[in-house]
């Protein structure tokens, strides 16, 4: 019971060996993308390690099956604050690719480029070494993306109220989304971009 035990540990360690990033360009950086399996192999193989940590064969082996399952928590924690930050910054990027953007909302605009210089740096590491076990096995890059995801959720409040402001001084942006509201704030001297957004206003 004890080797079979042992066995499965060394097979869930191999796996990870070749289990790797699948990274696609982006607006001169990378994005992840195909995280499904990867998500998949990770709740299986904590699960997994859980259940072997209750077993009463584990004593020879249990400081390394704690030291691997708290590694899986690492990795877990690591790529839900990944997404998080891709999702937001995928979504900032582009707004704040925009000087009018940047002229109107200087300070986020400051706290965006920390962020994506953050991620750009992060981007090129993982795409020298795509292991998903050394790459996001770390807590410092844990800590390093929780922080990145702080300064986007304010990033996004200063924008929310950015919107705000317009609409208040011109009731008619109401009628307008977010994302379309964007778009002309983004464009203000490129009259034919921001036309079809300007009609919906006086409809």
């Amino acid at each position: 019971e004890e080797c079979a035990l042992e066995r499965a540990l060394d097979s869930m360690c191999a796996e990870w060996t070749t289990i790797e990033f699948e990274l696609a360009p982006h607006r001169g950086t990378f994005i992840l993308r195909g995280l499904d399996e990867i998500l998949e192999t990770l709740d299986e193989h904590i699960v997994k390690t859980q259940s072997m940590k209750a077993s009463p064969y584990i004593a020879a082996f249990k400081t390394r099956i704690e030291k691997f399952e708290k590694l899986l928590q690492i990795v877990s924690q690591c790529l839900d604050e990944w997404q998080q930050v891709q999702k937001t910054w995928m979504y900032l990027e582009p707004i704040f690719g925009s000087k009018d953007i940047l002229r109107q909302m200087p300070r986020e605009g400051k706290q965006f480029e920390a962020v994506d210089t953050v991620w750009k740096s992060t981007m090129k590491e993982c795409c020298d070494n795509s292991n998903v076990l050394e790459m996001s096995g770390r807590e410092h890059l844990v800590r390093t993306f929780a922080e990145c995801n702080r300064v986007l959720d304010k990033i996004q409040k200063g924008l929310n109220d950015y919107l705000e402001t317009k609409r208040l001084a011109f009731p008619r942006f109401y009628f307008l989304s977010n994302d379309e509201l964007l778009e002309i704030l983004s464009q203000t001297k490129n009259v034919a971009a921001v036309q079809p957004h300007l009609s919906k206003c006086f409809d």
